[in-house]
């Protein structure tokens, strides 16, 4: 159902987390691929780590891996986004109840909103269909691609 695209920020350990988190996904049919967005450099630490977790390494920016993921329906999460078994599964429920306009619009995934004044969490992933992510502009960074895409975005808040 779903083509997750991530990339690595900072650490490889800071990815892992998130793709461990892809496994039952992957498992129940919710996640049919996961692409990782190779930085310019190859780090042997993310190579070795997406061959053990079954992701394809990806270069050449979002637009491409868009383009390469097997779903219409692709997840762009932040390497921070952090999705229990729980949260997957209310994921793909509400993916389920959505329909053609909310789809359109966008799904951010959020976590909780900092303390304090009540502002909304930034997103830390986006569930849009393929079409509004090729409209991002081509050679925008993962993490901005992420922030102007989810703008207008119905929004899903998840504990982590």
């Amino acid at each position: 159902m779903l083509s997750v695209i991530t990339y690595s920020e900072g650490p490889a350990a800071l990815l892992s987390g998130l793709l461990s988190d892809l496994v039952p996904g992957a498992v129940n049919g919710l996640i049919r691929d996961v692409l990782v967005l190779e930085p310019a450099t190859g780090d042997p630490d993310l190579i070795a780590l997406c061959e053990e977790a079954g992701a394809r390494r990806i270069a050449g920016g979002l637009g491409v891996a868009v383009r390469q993921g097997r779903s219409d329906l692709v997840l762009v999460a932040s390497p921070r986004l952090r999705l229990d078994a729980f949260a997957l599964d209310r994921l793909g429920r509400e993916l389920a109840g959505l329909g053609s306009a909310g789809v359109a619009r966008g799904l951010a995934i959020t976590g909780p909103a900092p303390p304090g004044l009540g502002f909304l969490a930034p997103p830390q992933g986006l569930v849009a269909s393929r079409a509004h992510l090729l409209a991002i502009p081509p050679g925008m960074g993962p993490a901005a691609a992420l922030r102007r895409a989810a703008r207008g975005a119905l929004r899903l808040r998840v504990a982590g």
